[in-house]
């Protein structure tokens, strides 16, 4: 039978930000897909899970702690997958971070702690797998960003700008690379309903639940997005079934805020 374009099957893939949330859903999908994973946030509680799960898929699955902001520890991270797994196919930058705030009450602090992660991070991981990825002459990354890099997003400004650097930075790595047989994409998410987004939604606002009825209302399909509806797309970046693309963002929103006929 022949294999599907789809199929993820002997690929070893780095996830960051691999054990919860969208990371999560990320490692698990690709792995029933056919993949080994490592994947790796800062803390190991979050990890081992996952990594159990995917190990009861009959996948390989390794799980680090990596500050990302950190370049030896985003070494020590790709040296030993390459000692443990020998390769890296795929590189995954999931991990992200931030807060609320007007931009008039950001620190310089809060916003370079911001920015480092979720852009920094994300030039770390790239720079250090493309190495190898160069010498090899063959990778696929995937640079999760979010919609907040496309429209910008109101008390989120570091957030925002960090991601749409992300976006900026995934086209710029994709003409790069491409000499190399590296492909470098993007996925841009809008409102994700995770677990840890919840919490903190209910724990920070007392109007939660109207605050997530209205944001599901600005959205076209009406409510909020799945973990999965991440995966899946990251998925096809990641597979050969997306072998002609490089370069590219892909919003994934539930689609634009629905208009009332007038």
């Amino acid at each position: 039978m022949t294999q599907s374009p789809f199929s993820l099957e002997n690929k070893t893939i780095i996830v960051t930000g691999g054990g919860i949330g969208i990371g999560e859903s990320i490692s698990i999908e690709c792995a029933r897909a056919g993949a080994d994973i490592i994947l790796c946030s800062r803390r190991m509680e979050h990890l081992e899970p996952t990594a159990e799960a995917i190990r009861g898929l009959g996948k390989r699955a390794l799980a680090l702690t990596v500050d990302v902001r950190d370049p030896d520890q985003v070494h020590r991270v790709v040296q030993r997958t390459l000692e443990e797994f020998g390769k890296i196919d795929v590189l995954v930058n999931n991990h992200g971070a931030s807060f609320r705030a007007p931009v008039e009450n950001i620190s310089l602090n809060g916003w370079n702690a911001v920015v480092s992660i979720n852009l920094h991070g994300v030039f770390l991981f790239c720079q250090a797998v493309g190495k190898h990825m160069i010498e090899r002459r063959q990778g696929v990354i995937v640079n999760i960003a979010s919609m907040a890099g496309v429209r910008g997003s109101q008390m989120m400004s570091h957030y925002g700008a960090a991601k749409a650097a992300v976006i900026n930075f995934t086209t710029t790595l994709a003409m790069e690379w491409a000499p190399h047989n590296i492909r470098v994409n993007c996925i841009a998410p809008g409102p994700i309903e995770t677990a840890g987004y919840l919490e903190v939604l209910h724990r920070t606002n007392p109007n939660a639940d109207e605050v997530y009825r209205s944001v599901a209302a600005r959205v076209a399909l009406g409510r909020w997005g799945r973990v999965e509806e991440i995966a899946y797309p990251t998925i096809f970046l990641a597979s050969e079934a997306s072998s002609f693309m490089t370069g590219a963002t892909i919003n994934i929103d539930g689609g634009p805020a629905r208009r009332e006929l007038e």
